[in-house]
């Protein structure tokens, strides 16, 4: 089996637990979102999913930046954005940070400093995506070389029992060029 389709495999176990929903989007899987959202509690599945579509949308997608995949965002930002008090966001977040299956890892600074999120989840995705792009473009130049050696070894093949030249390959006319040449300049003896 080739290493793209081993690493996809591989995405497909750990980010497609829902076998009958299968999108991605914002190299997100939305069915995992739908999984870890259904392991909460019923009260809190719309204001948690709001919380995490948040995060999407601060999330540092820089991969040259030190800070990838990390949230910046403090509950009481979060509270004002949603619409909500920060005492039920900070309710919310710790229920989610309990589960197993939680898409962040909260990192707590202290006291009067914001705690931030580390986006683990979407980081192995991403990270899995682009190994399976690297995979397939080696896979590419590896199938592309090889049509270029069967290309050579049948041209090779086919010039090697005749040499002749492609373009003049007919037979030379004769002419007797003395009668010709009378012929044309109509000379006659």
């Amino acid at each position: 089996m080739l290493l793209s389709e081993q690493l996809k495999e591989k995405l497909r176990k750990e980010f497609m637990p829902l076998k009958n929903l299968k999108i991605f989007s914002n190299a997100n899987a939305i069915n995992s979102k739908i999984a870890f959202i259904k392991s909460l509690d019923k009260g809190i599945r719309g204001t948690c999913s709001m919380i995490l579509d948040f995060f999407e949308c601060r999330v540092n997608t820089d991969g040259s930046k030190d800070n990838y995949m990390i949230v910046y965002a403090s509950q009481s930002n979060i509270a004002d954005e949603l619409g909500f008090t920060r005492e039920y966001i900070s309710h919310c977040i710790n229920r989610m940070a309990e589960s197993s299956i939680c898409p962040f890892i909260k990192v707590r600074q202290g006291l009067n400093k914001s705690n931030y999120y580390i986006m683990e989840t979407k980081k192995k995705l991403v990270n899995l995506l682009k190994q399976i792009f690297h995979a397939q473009q080696e896979e590419l130049k590896a199938k592309n070389q090889e049509k270029q050696q069967q290309k050579k070894k049948e041209y090779k093949k086919s010039n090697s029992n005749e040499k002749f030249s492609t373009f003049n390959n007919f037979e030379q006319r004769t002419y007797d060029f003395e009668d010709l040449e009378k012929k044309l300049l109509s000379w006659t003896d």
